[in-house]
């Protein structure tokens, strides 16, 4: 049985958002990267601006050379904004602080992208919004897995059975 297009794009969504809250914590997290949160929605915003520009200038086949020229002129003035304005406010300039930063907001632009896809292949938001709200589980298995979140004993079953939910209301809408 063949996958409709608009599952596929929903479930890549939630992959980039359960993904995305993650990176997220680590971002702004004392225990990780500990950037304040003004820094690390520039840093999103970065991220998010590069993925759109880059998927416009992909997908957009008839437009002329200058202004795909001026497209990758404002990512780099983007690029360089955000690095020139985390400096001046005293966040340090790193290898991890601009990847996870950029990524953060990457891949919430990309599950965005994933999303406006599943709706222009013809999903119902009635069945998409359930699917792609599948990114709390994600985010719960990954917190678990990469940030060695274990809830409390005590808060340990309400974690599985509302996991299980999410995954069966995914399963539900989907058919």
């Amino acid at each position: 049985m063949k996958m409709a297009n608009w599952l596929i794009y929903g479930l890549l969504a939630s992959l980039c958002w359960g993904t995305y809250a993650v990176i997220s914590k680590i971002v702004t997290s004392e225990k990780y990267l500990g950037i304040a949160p003004s820094g690390a929605s520039l840093l999103m915003l970065g991220g998010i601006a590069v993925v759109f520009l880059v998927y416009f200038l992909a997908k957009t086949g008839a437009i002329s050379l200058s202004l795909k020229s001026m497209g990758f002129l404002l990512i780099a003035l983007i690029l360089g904004y955000v690095i020139y304005a985390l400096k001046e406010t005293g966040i340090q300039i790193s290898l991890p602080t601009v990847g996870f930063g950029f990524l953060q907001g990457g891949l919430w632009a990309i599950g965005m992208v994933c999303a406006f896809l599943a709706f222009s292949a013809g999903a119902e938001a009635a069945k998409i919004v359930p699917v792609y709200n599948i990114n709390t589980l994600i985010a719960v298995i990954l917190g678990l897995l990469l940030l060695r979140e274990v809830p409390a004993p005590d808060e340990r079953f309400k974690v599985i059975v509302g996991a299980i939910l999410i995954v069966l209301g995914g399963i539900l809408v989907s058919r």
